[in-house]
């Protein structure tokens, strides 16, 4: 290859390898005890890309072998549009993962909270919420 074009050869491959390696857009929501439940722990929201968001959620204090129900809802933790805006797997051992289709830059445009529920049969009682921060 002729010197002359090795250095643009060489900048370009750096630069499509700097954004293959750039990570996702994430951010962090805690999530506090709700109800005297004594959840807390955290969700990760990552942008998947393709108008989906990527939301990873962990959490200590769940009662043994109940599954809880969880949700994103629009509102604030204090103040819940009570129909969830989107459904995520419930919580088990602590742990949930899923890709939900809403762009996270959507879920950060309004007020939008992530909550758990204390069972399937107990929906009602909310067990711990963390808020979606604003961009």
């Amino acid at each position: 290859m002729e010197t002359r074009f090795r250095a643009p050869c060489l900048v370009l491959i750096a630069v499509a390898l700097v954004a293959v390696a750039a990570p996702a857009h994430a951010l962090t929501v805690q999530l506090k005890p709700q109800n005297s439940s004594g959840e807390s722990g955290r969700a990760t929201l990552t942008d998947a890309g393709s108008g989906k968001t990527r939301v990873t959620v962990e959490v200590t204090g769940q009662p043994s072998g109940t599954p809880q129900p969880m949700h994103i809802h629009k509102g604030t933790c204090a103040e819940l549009d009570p129909k969830p805006a989107y459904g995520l797997p419930a919580l088990t051992n602590g742990k949930s993962e899923a890709t939900v289709n809403v762009p996270l830059a959507t879920l950060q445009q309004d007020a939008y909270a992530i909550n758990g529920h204390k069972s399937a049969q107990e929906v009602s009682t909310y067990v711990f919420c963390g808020e979606i921060p604003k961009e």
